[in-house]
């Protein structure tokens, strides 16, 4: 059949048409594939684009988590698996990119005391009772210690409201939590001081209401917190209330809304006198009113001024006491002068009669005196006459010291000569009382610018009260020297001493110790103070050392005006 086919050879005017068909259906396929390319090249252009701006929106993203350093999860509540982020790993101090876990594993770190806020919160967003997942609850890190964190988040929903999937962000908040528990501590101690103070302290609003009111206030206002809070001012405390300087209340707060500080204003309130300073608050608009209740110090500085007014008459009451009983005394000292210079002319007068008629009589001057008994009269009565005669004159020497009115005569003299004379004046009465006295000089004193007179006097009273105190077989040395300190002379004896408290009061006029031998001796207790004043009197100084049982040392230092080479 094949042979049998009809064959029909294309004519010359056949070919060309069929190459223009073959031609216009290559056209038309290359038109269909150069429209192909426009909408792959548009397609590859949109996907380009979508890429970079998923790009741009995944970097701002990012950034934006970066930004406030928070942390991302990612939780699917039907399979509870859970997506952290390496940032919030290392909020927690874990390290790694990212670690997938369950809801069940991190409730295991959160804090027990926050586990059932922190769900019931979750549950009311799952169930759309809150548009958002918000809660602060405490998580354990890796060195095992709870950090505080802010976790926020929002579910994706299908299309029967039920969530898919919930994201968001977890960022630490454990600085902000301290701050805010020391700041409540602080404000804790402060609201303590506040209602323990002794002062009324109140806090009123830009308002003019009270926003704080303590219990010093309550109590002297008679009202409780309670009842004051959110009530005006004015009708607490009268603003129209005078302070000390006629000013009102009122006018101390517009002061103080104009920024300036009230200080110490005084009211009175009820019974009580309260001192005010106010001041506005650093915060706001409000003014802190401190009220202190000065009462007690007011009705204490009258009673002290009435006392010290008291005290100021009584002491010029006293004071013209005093003068009157100084000008008495003046008249009395004037008066003892007279009295003493007439005893000097009256008393010294006869003394030098009775002395020098009964020493002629004890020398045999007339001729002897026949009968024994009456030579011993005499000398009784020579010896009673010399001792007056030396009392009167103590008294008249040293009430010129006291008064001011005794000159000296001083001459330039060497102290060895002087001490030697004192000596030979004192042997006899030494042999008497069976003493040892010596003069002993150490290197050579010097000269000394002294009253020859009454430096004498004062070695003459010194060695008599060491003769008068020494026992028989005792000594008494008068020494001298010279060393850096200027000339001194010492008076040692080997008597009976004294007590240590009982030096102080020798140098007192008219004191005696009370001893056996003070009581056998006559005395009226003005050698040694007699002898200190005239010492003084010369510049120098006159000291005592002494023990009981070891004897007594008197020592005399000359002053350098005094003591010469």
């Amino acid at each position: 059949m094949a042979n049998n086919r009809l064959r029909i050879k294309p004519g010359p005017e056949s070919v060309p048409f069929k190459r223009r068909a073959v031609l216009s259906r290559l056209r038309s396929r290359i038109s269909e594939l150069e429209l192909a390319q426009k909408e792959a090249n548009a397609s590859r252009d949109a996907l380009m684009a979508t890429t970079r701006a998923l790009r741009e929106s995944e970097e701002r993203y990012a950034l934006a988590m970066r930004g406030p350093n928070e942390g991302l999860w990612d939780w699917n509540p039907i399979t509870k698996e859970l997506y952290l982020s390496a940032r919030l790993l290392a909020i927690l101090g874990f390290s790694g990119e990212t670690v997938r876990t369950t809801s069940h594993d991190w409730l295991k770190m959160v804090h027990p005391d926050d586990r059932v806020p922190y769900q019931s919160t979750l549950v009311q967003h799952l169930k759309g009772q809150t548009d958002h997942f918000e809660c602060e609850y405490r998580v354990r890190g890796r060195n095992g210690e709870y950090r505080w964190i802010l976790s926020r988040g929002l579910a994706v929903r299908d299309e029967n409201g039920v969530a898919t999937r919930m994201v968001g962000s977890i960022g630490d908040v454990t600085d902000r939590k301290r701050r805010e528990a020391v700041l409540r501590a602080s404000e804790a101690r402060f609201r303590s001081l506040v209602e323990a103070a002794a002062s009324i302290i109140v806090v009123v609003g830009a308002d003019g209401r009270v926003r704080e009111f303590n219990r010093e206030a309550e109590r002297m206002f008679g009202l409780s917190a309670a009842a004051a809070i959110g009530r005006a001012w004015s009708t607490i405390l009268d603003s129209n209330r005078v302070g000390q300087d006629g000013d009102r209340f009122d006018q101390w707060l517009d002061e103080v809304r104009k920024g300036w500080q009230v200080r110490d204003r005084e009211t009175v309130l009820g019974q009580h006198i309260i001192s005010w300073n106010l001041a506005p608050l650093s915060d706001d608009d409000g003014i802190v009113i401190v009220g202190q209740d000065i009462t007690q110090r007011r009705r204490a500085e009258t009673a002290l001024r009435q006392a010290n007014d008291l005290l100021e008459y009584r002491v010029a009451a006293r004071t013209a006491e005093a003068e009157a009983a100084c000008r008495q005394a003046e008249e009395a000292n004037r008066c003892k002068s007279e009295f003493l210079a007439n005893m000097s002319h009256e008393l010294r007068t006869p003394l030098n009669a009775i002395i020098g008629f009964s020493d002629a009589m004890r020398l045999g001057v007339m001729g002897p005196v026949e009968n024994p008994l009456y030579a011993e009269y005499v000398q009784a009565i020579w010896e009673s006459g010399t001792h007056l005669l030396s009392i009167i004159n103590d008294v008249l020497d040293l009430s010129k010291v006291e008064a001011g009115h005794f000159d000296l005569a001083p001459e330039r003299l060497p102290l060895t000569p002087l001490a030697e004379q004192v000596i030979r004046l004192m042997a006899e009465k030494a042999m008497r009382h069976r003493l040892e006295l010596r003069l002993q000089v150490d290197g050579d004193p010097g000269h000394a610018l002294v009253d020859p007179l009454r430096l004498k006097q004062v070695l003459f009273n010194l060695l008599a009260n060491a003769v008068k105190f020494t026992p028989a077989g005792g000594h008494v040395i008068l020494s001298l020297g010279r060393d850096d300190g200027g000339s001194w002379i010492k008076v040692a004896d080997s008597g009976i001493g004294m007590r240590p408290e009982d030096i102080d009061r020798v140098l007192e006029p008219f004191v005696q110790i009370d001893s056996h031998l003070s009581r056998r001796n006559m005395g009226t207790g003005l050698g040694l103070p007699l002898a200190k004043r005239f010492i003084e009197l010369h510049g120098g100084t006159l000291a005592l050392a002494s023990q009981p049982g070891q004897g007594t040392v008197v020592t005399i230092r000359l002053s350098p005006a005094m003591a010469l080479c």
